[in-house]
């Protein structure tokens, strides 16, 4: 009885004598019924002493007599779900499978992160599987299959400033079970289990973590400008009916809730699907998955994707008004007149500027590193940021580098992106260095933006920030890029 304590059920009453057949209560119904259960699948999932649960009497009530009778159902998990929700998730999908799915069903099982399968099992329409007894023997392998997974460590990518806690690869996991489970006529039900902020190492600059989220650009853009790109899909592509929870709170506040809320559910428009359900409770989740329902404050919400907002870009949320009040603020201390003290140190590099027109901020901190930019949002010497939220004539954006940098081989330009602007855009350069703050100015000759484009012919649309006057260390001259 020792693999019991393992994955313990919780009863009230605690479980009642082996010996004892009266049973004079409802509640004393139940408790014998989960006891039981738990005693069925445990035992269940050693092999040697499979025949010994046989031998126990059948559990009481009717598996299977709620759900959606006839309907495929998927499950996609997180490999890297955190070891205290495990127990839970393990405890949960072994009852969907013993009481819950319906007669006449299938569950896959995957692995929504690396897109393999776990487990697989069809439940007949056939009275036999009524019994919750039944079920336990005949699906010990496909909760053996789903306990290695759970108690399997599995190694996590190492990605620079990404934890891939609970991450799935959704986009990637919607492609492959429209690939491996064409479903044509009707609509897969999916629950997912793991985090909403997608994380990936072979696409990081499209990770949601730190408060990003990806602009409605990504859900009209192209697969090959975007890993959220749908549009151009010739192949028919499974609708879903998705049911999603998370633990924890992943969240940097309510409005980035709303904003990846808001991504997901016109992303699984665009895939003719639709997101039902969007929580951080286990039982509600799986509630709604096998009957099919879903959470009115996700699946009732009309948000339309705003066509006129086409750029690829990752937006963030900031949790901290006082990140940014060293650009933001009109009520500054004065420029700094003299040098800084050292060379070498973090530094921020921002822009602001008052027409309504998209300009974008470029960074190098050396030669041969990586440059940050909207499209390339974190590196491993810092990150860009863009608040969403910055209402026209009050833009602005910032890099951030926390990895100390030389100021002297620092490289930053502005690219004048989309808008018209008779004259040219004119702005203000910040950059906040030694703890104290520069300021200058830049100006850019073009009068209509050329969306980031580069080359000779382009320079009117590309000014260099001259780093290094600004921060009184050497004069310099602007020039193109």
């Amino acid at each position: 009885m020792r693999r019991l304590s393992a994955y313990r059920f919780s009863i009230r009453s605690g479980p009642p004598h082996v010996g004892s057949c009266i049973v004079r209560t409802r509640t004393e119904t139940n408790n014998m019924r989960y006891y039981l259960l738990s005693l069925l699948l445990t035992l269940s999932l050693n092999p040697s002493i499979g025949r010994a649960a046989a031998e126990v009497a059948p559990v009481a009530g009717q598996p299977g007599s709620i759900g959606q009778a006839g309907t495929d159902f998927v499950i996609g998990i997180s490999p890297y779900l955190d070891k205290s929700v495990k127990d839970e998730v393990y405890r949960s999908l072994v009852r969907l499978l013993v009481e819950d799915l319906p007669l006449n069903s299938s569950l896959a099982v995957y692995d929504a992160f690396d897109l393999k399968s776990i487990t697989h099992v069809t439940v007949p329409n056939a009275r036999a599987f009524n019994s919750s007894k039944t079920r336990a023997n005949q699906f010990a392998p496909a909760i053996r299959e789903l306990k290695q997974f759970l108690a399997q460590e599995h190694p996590k990518p190492a990605v620079s400033h990404l934890d891939f806690q609970s991450a799935l690869r959704l986009p990637q996991f919607c492609d492959f079970l429209t690939e491996n489970l064409p479903h044509p006529g009707s609509a897969l039900t999916v629950l997912l289990i793991g985090s909403p902020l997608y994380q990936d190492a072979k696409e990081p600059a499209f990770s949601m973590v730190d408060g990003y989220f990806p602009s409605d650009g990504h859900l009209q853009a192209t697969r090959e400008q975007s890993v959220f790109g749908v549009a151009g899909e010739t192949k028919a592509m499974t609708p879903l009916r998705v049911h999603w929870v998370y633990f924890g709170d992943p969240w940097v506040n309510d409005l980035h809730k709303e904003r990846v809320t808001r991504f997901w559910t016109l992303y699984f428009d665009r895939r003719a699907g639709r997101l039902l359900t969007l929580t951080g409770d286990l039982p509600s989740a799986l509630e709604r998955f096998r009957h099919g329902s879903g959470d009115d404050s996700v699946s009732t919400r009309r948000w339309a994707v705003d066509s006129n907002q086409t750029k690829v870009e990752m937006l963030r949320i900031n949790r901290d008004v006082e990140l940014t009040d060293w650009l933001t603020s009109d009520a500054r201390a004065e420029t700094a007149q003299s040098p800084p003290a050292t060379m070498v140190g973090p530094l921020k590099i921002g822009i602001r500027w008052k027409r309504n027109i998209d300009l974008d901020l470029y960074a190098t901190p050396r030669r041969g590193a990586e440059t940050l930019f909207f499209q390339h949002p974190r590196s491993p010497d810092g990150y860009y940021y863009k608040d969403h939220r910055s209402s026209p004539g009050r833009e602005y954006e910032f890099i951030e580098f926390e990895a100390p940098v030389d100021i002297r081989e620092l490289e930053a330009f502005v690219n004048f992106y989309k808008g018209s602007c008779p004259g040219g855009p004119r702005g203000e350069v910040r950059i906040e260095f030694d703890g104290r703050i520069y300021g200058g100015a830049f100006a850019i000759p073009a009068s209509d933006g050329n969306l980031g484009r580069t080359g000779t012919a382009q320079q009117d649309c590309w000014v260099r920030i001259p780093v290094r006057k600004i921060l009184k260390i050497e004069p310099t001259t602007t020039a193109g890029r």
